[in-house]
């Protein structure tokens, strides 16, 4: 171990117990998607006690800050600082004191860890070969949040992002990363299907729009199976599906409401281009008529292949080789591909589950939890990361 894995050790350990104050201050008051202001104070303040640079930003939830060190390239650092719509079910004593809203997905850890780094590096910057930008985005839950850091230039002059997300998958110590595709695109659409209203008893004179609906339900799963390549990951669901309100009418109107996630750009493509036609194809040939809202959110979580080997680097001096996986990609989605889009970038797994603390529920479960331990090791890996990408020449 050489001198600057034992300071930044040292430096984590020092402010291990100030970290577990303000995780479980933000895990205590949480706040939804784009309401983020007392937790987007918490943060300033924060970084203003450690005297750390903020960065003056236009938003009105979300904030930033850089570390500068020596002259040198600069690096990104993401974590996001919304919470959900969800009652905790928990007997902590830092459980959520504001009703049905809790950190059921692991953000305020995934905060505190930023902060973490911003302390351990502002002791640290005399050694730092370039600048750190750290950025708290809000809204990840949501939509937006992303765009919203980029629109105000926080990626200008930046060579490469990083950021993590707990994985109660995972116990806590190991660390997931992988090269290439990590999380699916995230695309939403509403189908409004018209057909004519009718008595449940003379069915021949309406068009029914509850079994048109029915047959484009089908036809999305068909839409995957049979015009995408089983070599590629794509998954269609429909949601909800909504029509009538009582049992001996045939309603005019039947509304369906779901979401479409891929493993690449190019199948998202793909099926973006089929679907309207596919579906309108099938609505008029059964005598219906059809308006559809086809979104496109969310793109995929594609992991640069350099910048994931140098955090690959980062995790095995952080945690040891033996504990070091290829992360399991996932259908889920996250705005982290925003970023991705502008500039390299790795997103990955930090371990945060603990069978024997019971420590098991996953994402948006309410009684889903992190162990804090995570903290330290996640501290440790984002300290030791934009160490190595700062001083890599090649990227």
């Amino acid at each position: 171990m050489n001198h600057l894995e034992v300071k930044i050790n040292e430096l984590v350990d020092k402010y291990y117990s100030n970290l577990l104050e303000i995780r479980r201050h933000l895990h205590m008051y949480p706040e939804l998607s784009n309401q983020e202001y007392k937790t987007t104070n918490f943060i300033n303040q924060e970084l203003d006690k450690a005297n750390i640079q903020r960065l003056s930003l236009n938003c009105q939830t979300g904030t930033a800050a850089e570390i500068k060190g020596l002259d040198g390239p600069t690096v990104a650092l993401r974590a996001d600082i919304d919470a959900l719509p969800i009652q905790e079910e928990s007997d902590l004593p830092f459980r959520s004191v504001i009703d049905g809203i809790s950190h059921m997905c692991g953000h305020d850890v995934h905060t505190t860890i930023a902060l973490g780094v911003g302390f351990v590096l502002q002791e640290l910057k005399h050694l730092l070969p370039g600048t750190v930008r750290l950025i708290f985005q809000p809204a990840e839950e949501s939509e937006g949040g992303a765009e919203s850091m980029i629109a105000e230039g926080l990626l200008n002059d930046v060579k490469a992002i990083i950021g993590l997300h707990n994985m109660p998958d995972l116990p806590v110590g190991t660390i997931g990363v992988k090269e290439g595709f990590l999380m699916a695109s995230v695309d939403d659409f509403t189908i409004k299907i018209k057909g004519k209203g009718g008595h449940a008893a003379l069915p021949e004179k309406a068009v029914d729009p509850i079994v048109i609906g029915s047959s484009v339900v089908s036809l999305l799963q068909t839409l995957v199976s049979r015009t995408i390549s089983p070599k590629e990951s794509a998954v269609i669901t429909v949601g909800a599906f909504q029509a009538g309100n009582t049992h001996n009418v045939i309603p005019e109107f039947a509304v369906l409401k779901g979401t479409v996630r891929t493993s690449n750009e190019s199948v998202r493509m793909q099926i973006h281009e089929k679907f309207e036609t596919m579906v309108q194809n099938l609505v008029h040939s059964l005598g219906g008529e059809v308006e559809i809202d086809y979104q496109l959110l969310v793109p995929t979580v594609f992991n640069h292949s350099k910048i994931t080997s140098v955090v690959r680097e980062a995790a095995i001096l952080t945690v040891g080789t033996d504990h070091v996986v290829t992360a399991e990609s996932t259908m889920g989605g996250e705005d982290f591909s925003f970023y991705q889009q502008k500039v390299p970038g790795c997103y990955l797994w930090l371990g945060s589950g603990n069978k024997e603390k019971g420590i098991t529920y996953g994402w948006h479960h309410p009684k889903f939890m992190v162990d804090e331990e995570a903290i330290k090791v996640g501290v440790k890996l984002m300290v030791q990361s934009v160490f190595k990408l700062l001083k890599d020449k090649t990227i």
